[in-house]
């Protein structure tokens, strides 16, 4: 017997439900449907925020900053998609797509968009836009150059017993070079955002490999930072190594076993001061 299942009384918490035993009907998510970087990644920084994320699927509002990046995201798509069609669009174009774009997802949302002031949903608009021009006036890609792929939906198989790999690639240059984008409110250091990325590289690189059968060429990340003068950000990095490719084996393993041994242990540390379910989990903690 652990030592978890003899501490376990009639009064502990019980609010962190157990999925059902193997072989069980379910009608909760299939957490081994598939495995992404997302999921990984999540499973990375906290198992119990991945439970509440995944497992218990709480809805909670979007922070204004993930919501900024989202609408950013979808632009830079529309414009890479554009040129893909041979069909690239004007500026104001692009700009008039932000302004629909921004307001079918606020309306979409379950919850407002917490701005902290009135007028800052429109000072967040005008912002992401200086963003995306600075982008424009400032990308590594030369305009003329077709991409190989954008928004690409990948899936590769892992091997028996292992769920599949997905993954969505912002953007493919000819030779195979993967370019994901980020937003962020301060420029990232190069070793740090490296670090920080890792995993999800290693994903898009393995299922690259899985889905062409070629060696993707390398990695960039392409940043826009919300200074108050914006500014680009590019992080060029080579093709996975074999040690980033273990590292993500390995968390599979992690992955796959703390699932089936429903292992929702928290990980308290700084990054759970911007954690969506804080209050909930020191309350489920008894803090």
């Amino acid at each position: 017997m652990s030592v978890a299942s003899e501490l376990r009384t009639p009064s502990a918490p019980s609010a962190i439900r157990l999925l059902p035993a193997p072989g069980q009907p379910s009608t909760g998510p299939d957490l081994l449907a598939y495995l992404s970087a997302s999921r990984l990644k999540c499973w990375q920084t906290c198992r119990r925020q991945f439970y509440y994320r995944y497992v218990e699927r709480l809805i909670v509002p979007t922070a204004p900053a993930l919501f900024i990046g989202r609408q950013i995201h979808a632009v830079l798509c529309r414009w890479n998609w554009a040129k893909w069609k041979e069909e690239p669009l004007t500026r104001g174009q692009l700009r008039d797509f932000l302004a629909q774009h921004w307001e079918e997802e606020a309306t979409a949302e379950p919850f407002p968009i917490p701005w902290k002031q009135p007028g800052d949903e429109i000072i967040a608009r005008d912002q992401a836009w200086a963003m995306l021009e600075t982008y424009f006036d400032q990308c590594p890609v030369p305009p003329e150059e077709k991409p190989e792929g954008v928004e690409v939906e990948v899936e590769c198989s892992l091997g028996d017993g292992i769920p599949p790999l997905f993954g969505i690639i912002d953007l493919v240059r000819p030779g195979g070079k993967i370019v994901d984008y980020k937003s962020a409110a301060r420029s990232p250091g190069g070793e740090m955002a490296a670090h920080q990325h890792a995993t999800q590289l290693a994903v898009y690189g393995l299922i690259y490999r899985g889905t062409t059968g070629t060696q993707e060429s390398g990695f960039e990340v392409h940043h826009l930072i919300k200074t108050k003068v914006p500014k680009v950000i590019v992080s060029t990095y080579g093709p996975l190594s074999a040690a980033m490719e273990s590292e993500l084996f390995f968390l599979i393993d992690d992955y796959l076993e703390g699932i089936a041994r429903e292992a929702w242990v928290p990980s308290p540390g700084q990054h759970c001061a911007w954690c969506d379910h804080l209050a909930l989990c020191r309350k489920r903690s008894g803090l």
